[in-house]
């Protein structure tokens, strides 16, 4: 089988602050460092069940993983610009797992908890359900039919997937005290952890089907400042709600999310 691997940062443990997930922190290299071998540990779960092939994709905005600590057996899709399909169009997948997540804005109890972008997003809605990034990953991986068998991150996020997600596999690394602190197991549990989770997800993929929403779609930004609405405007497919809110409509879920989502 060949297994698509989406990565972020904010959910690995061990990472506790958003500076820690920046390029100019003193500790980003230790934060790429953690991210990479909680994915080398998906991939060498996924191995213990037999010869799959696996792509890896760098879904940290400034990348985060560190390259020549990736396991030898994956791809990697890195570097930006890439168009928010996230290379899931351009390859045939069997599965999905998710790597280092963490949850949508305010929720609570949730460590490093934001929607995309920490500074601007207030919250994103499709067809009037709250969503976060795993979320529109699923999504992402629902339009080709791929099922979303695993995700690793803070108790949060793992709470906030299996509430659209029935069956899907979760594995806890930290458990969110505020947004910037968490109670995190120490690295190498984690990654016992997550290479036991990822092979246990291997073998019992059968009950977890492709997370989609009927069409058609209309999808709502709510940003904290007006200026984000600038993108959106003059655009048919989009309305200004309010000052600060924005709706995009769409009939097809991989028009939505690689073409009229993000205001390009």
């Amino acid at each position: 089988m060949k297994i698509y691997i989406l990565t972020d940062m904010e959910g690995v443990s061990g990472i506790v602050s958003f500076d820690e997930c920046a390029p100019s922190s003193p500790n980003f290299t230790r934060s790429k460092r953690l991210a990479t071998l909680e994915v080398n540990a998906a991939i060498e779960g996924i191995l213990s069940t037999g010869d799959h092939e696996i792509v890896v994709f760098d879904g940290h905005g400034p990348g985060g993983i560190e390259f020549e600590l990736l396991h030898k057996s994956a791809r990697l899709v890195m570097g930006r610009p890439v168009d928010m399909l996230f290379y899931m169009d351009k390859e045939q997948y069997d599965a999905c797992m998710i790597i280092g997540q963490h949850a949508m804005r305010n929720t609570p109890f949730a460590n490093l908890h934001h929607t995309f972008n920490s500074k601007t997003v207030i919250s994103l809605t499709i067809n009037n359900h709250l969503i976060g990034e795993a979320g529109v990953a699923a999504l992402r991986a629902g339009i080709y039919d791929i099922p979303t068998i695993l995700l690793s991150g803070d108790r949060a996020a793992c709470d906030e997937i299996e509430t659209i997600i029935p069956n899907i596999h979760t594995c806890e690394v930290k458990k969110g005290l505020n947004t910037t602190s968490a109670v995190c197991l120490a690295p190498e549990m984690a990654r016992e952890k997550i290479k036991s989770s990822a092979a246990f997800a291997m073998n019992h993929m059968s009950d977890i089907k492709p997370y989609k929403l009927e069409p058609p779609y209309i999808a709502e930004w709510v940003f904290f400042d007006s200026k984000e609405l600038i993108p959106y405007m003059n655009k048919d497919y989009c309305k200004i709600i309010q000052p600060n809110k924005v709706q995009i409509y769409a009939e097809d879920m991989e028009d939505l999310i690689k073409n009229k989502l993000w205001g390009f």
